[in-house]
C-alpha cells in the first residue's frame, strides 16, 4: 500500500514538473490575426488583394514583415499572453499585434542606422546582408570564403582566399561582388526602386531632427519586397511611421 502511494505521488510530481515544459513547447508563436492582417495589408505586384495562404511565410505569420528581432528592449506592440511586450519565436523574432507595429519597428531600426551614418542604400543593404557573409552562411561558397567574425562557419586554416569582404574601392557596385558572397549593391538596387537616387547617395530618410522624410515609406516598402517578396500597402507603412513617437 505504501509503495503504491509512493509511486502515485512520484507520478504526480513528475507530471507537475513536466507540465510547464509541455505548455511552453505548445505555445503558439504566430499572431492569431495574421491572416486578416495579411489580407488588408498586402497586395500582389499589380496592386490586387492577395489571399493569406499565398503569403504564409514564417515572418508573415508573426505580422513581422521585416523579420525584426527583439533587441535589449522588446518592441512595442508585441504583447504576449501575460500582457507584456516581448512575444517572440525561438530565434528572437518579434510577434507583432499588427503590421503597423512591425512597420514602426523597421522605421525605428532605419533611423538608428541612419544616425550611425548608414545613409546610403548600399550601406543599409550591407547591414542586412554583410559583405563578409556567403550565401547560406557557409564557410566557402563557389570558392570564396566567409570572413564574418561571429564564430559561425569558420574558414579552415589553410584557406588562402579569395574572401567575402567589403572592397576598399568606391563607389561600390555589383562589379565588386563575388559569386557566392552577399552582394549589398544588388539589394541596394531594389531599395532605391522608384527613387531617382544612386545606390551610394544619401537616401534622405530623416531630417536633422530625426523626423521622417517622404523617402522613408518607399524604402520600407522596398525592403519588404527584398526581404520577404511581399508588397505592403503604403497606407499601412505610413500608419506605422506615424507611431514613431509612441
Amino acid at each position: 500500500m505504501n509503495r503504491g502511494i509512493s509511486l502515485l505521488t512520484m507520478a504526480i510530481l513528475i507530471s507537475a514538473l513536466l507540465a510547464p515544459c509541455v505548455s511552453n513547447a505548445q505555445q503558439k508563436t504566430q499572431a492569431e490575426n495574421w491572416c486578416a492582417e495579411a489580407e488588408v495589408s498586402l497586395t500582389n505586384k499589380g496592386g490586387d488583394t492577395v489571399s493569406c495562404g499565398a503569403v504564409a511565410k514564417r515572418c508573415i505569420l508573426m505580422n513581422n514583415y521585416w523579420c525584426q528581432k527583439h533587441g535589449s528592449s522588446p518592441w512595442r506592440g508585441t504583447a504576449g499572453k501575460d500582457g507584456r511586450d516581448g512575444n517572440r519565436d525561438v530565434d528572437g523574432h518579434a510577434v507583432f499585434e499588427s503590421v503597423e507595429w512591425s512597420a514602426r519597428a523597421i522605421a525605428i531600426d532605419l533611423r538608428a542606422k541612419y544616425r550611425r551614418g548608414l545613409i546610403s542604400a548600399v550601406q543599409i543593404g550591407a547591414a542586412h546582408s554583410p559583405w563578409c557573409d556567403t550565401l547560406g552562411s557557409k564557410a566557402i561558397v563557389n570558392g570564396n570564403g566567409r570572413t564574418c567574425k561571429d564564430g559561425r562557419a569558420v574558414l579552415p586554416t589553410d584557406f588562402n582566399g579569395p574572401y567575402c569582404e567589403q572592397p576598399k574601392s568606391t563607389p561600390l557596385s555589383k562589379a565588386n561582388c563575388l559569386t557566392g558572397c552577399n552582394c549589398p549593391p544588388r539589394i541596394a538596387e531594389v531599395l532605391v526602386s522608384g527613387l531617382l537616387i544612386d545606390i551610394n547617395a544619401d537616401l534622405k530618410l530623416f531630417d536633422l531632427a530625426g523626423e521622417p522624410l517622404p523617402n522613408l515609406a518607399l524604402i520600407i516598402r522596398n525592403l519588404a519586397i527584398q526581404e520577404q517578396g511581399v508588397y505592403v500597402k503604403q497606407s499601412v507603412i505610413e500608419a506605422g511611421i506615424s507611431r514613431l513617437a509612441q
